[in-house]
This record gives C-alpha cells, sequence and structure tokens, in this order.
C-alpha cells in the first residue's frame, strides 16, 4: 500500500465531503469503483475509506444494503478536519490570525449572554491559572503552564457561547494558538503580562454580562497580537 496515495485519496475525498459535492447521506462507490476512478489499488481505497471512518466523515455499513454513506457532520469531524489541515501546513499564520478574529470577537459576545455561573466560575479559575504561572513578575515560573491555561482560556469562552459550530472551529485552531504564542523572542515577560491584563477585561466583561464590551476587548486583544506577529 502506498501511503502517499493513500494520503492523497482521503485528502480528495475529504475535501468533496466539506465542500459538499458529497452531502450527508451519498452512498460512495463501491471499493472496485473508486479504484477504477482514481487508478489506485483496492487496498490503498479501503484503508483510506478506514481513514474517514475514524474520523466521522463516512458510516460503513455491512449486508445487504452496505457500503459506504457520507455522515453528516458532527462537531468533532469538524474539529478533527481543521487540525488535520493545520498539522499538514495547509493554513498559514496569516489565515489563522484572520480567522480567530472573525469568530472569537463573536463567541465572547455571546458567552457574555450565554455563560452559567459554573462556567464563569471555571474561566476564572484559568485565568487564576494564568496569573500564577507569571509569579513573580516579570520572571515566568512555568510558560508552559501559562501557554497551556492561555489557550483553554480561548477555548473555554468559545464553548460558553454555547455555540456548537464555533466551538468546533476554534478547537480546531487551539493548538496552533498555542504554537503562535510559544515563541520567546516575540512574548516575553512583559508581553505575557500584557496578556494576563487583556484577558482580566474580557473575563470582567463577560462576569457583568457585558456581550458589546467583550466583544470589543477581546477583538482589541486579537489585533494587538496580529501587531506583534507583523514585527516577526
Amino acid at each position: 500500500m502506498n501511503t502517499t496515495e493513500t494520503a492523497r485519496f482521503i485528502a480528495e475525498l475529504r475535501s468533496r465531503i466539506l465542500n459538499g459535492s458529497l452531502p450527508a447521506g451519498t452512498r460512495l462507490d463501491a471499493e472496485r469503483e473508486l479504484a477504477l476512478s482514481y487508478g489506485l489499488s483496492r487496498t490503498t481505497i479501503r484503508a483510506g475509506l478506514a481513514s474517514l471512518a475514524s474520523e466521522g466523515m463516512i458510516e460503513r455499513k455491512i449486508g445487504r444494503n452496505g457500503g459506504s454513506f457520507v455522515t453528516a457532520l458532527r462537531e468533532d469531524a469538524v474539529t478533527t478536519s481543521l487540525q488535520l489541515v493545520i498539522g499538514t501546513g495547509g493554513i498559514g499564520e496569516r489565515d489563522l490570525m484572520e480567522t480567530r478574529l472573525a469568530i472569537e470577537p463573536q463567541c465572547a459576545e455571546l458567552a457574555a449572554d450565554r455563560m452559567s455561573a459554573s462556567e464563569i466560575e471555571a474561566l476564572s479559575a484559568i485565568q487564576s491559572e494564568m496569573t500564577a504561572a507569571i509569579q513573580p513578575v516579570g520572571n515566568p515560573t512555568d510558560r508552559s503552564a501559562f501557554l497551556r491555561a492561555n489557550a483553554r482560556f480561548h477555548l473555554h469562552i468559545a464553548m460558553g457561547s454555547h455555540n456548537q459550530a464555533l466551538s468546533a472551529i476554534l478547537k480546531g485552531l487551539i493548538g496552533s494558538i498555542e504554537t503562535l504564542t510559544d515563541d520567546p523572542h516575540l512574548v516575553g515577560p512583559s508581553q505575557l503580562r500584557e496578556l494576563v491584563r487583556a484577558h482580566e477585561l474580557i473575563f470582567s466583561a463577560i462576569k457583568n454580562r457585558d456581550s458589546f464590551r467583550a466583544g470589543d476587548v477581546m477583538c482589541k486583544h486579537l489585533l494587538a497580537h496580529i501587531r506583534l506577529s507583523a514585527e516577526r
């Protein structure tokens, strides 16, 4: 089995599912027909279908009316697909930051309206973790803990929007968000303190149920990060 050919088949079929040309419920051709269409071996096709099934993009049924069927995309399938695309270098840093700017202020606005008291309490705890990670001031004691908490802060707000589409997208981006922040030459002690202060403003707006301010301060926070990234 050629792993390169398998990856190509998976990528092409995944793209057709995501762009809607293979809508939910579509029955895919049998392995033999797919092998002829793509010029690949049945072993390669079988491996590709198994991979797509593990991602939740297709469902394989056995029996008289069996076959491979496109499934309705679930939140975890969207997340997995984004992680795969980003992980293979399919999305650049600028595109990633622009995507965050497009969706995270909206997440913050919705979170201010929809977060439960327990969710706000959990967000406060994450903020406290970030603050504790940069003690004493200017000398981070645990940078990795800070970065993990920073990513969780943004993800918790997205989940607090109670919008499955938005939270699925941010889950797919979260690994790259953490990686982009982990640049000691770009994000030093003073920048880490600025991140904490920015998060305090975001948290305060959400806690006070001020949706407009929550979206506004999130937008300003992300714009500051974009400007910082431009200095690379």
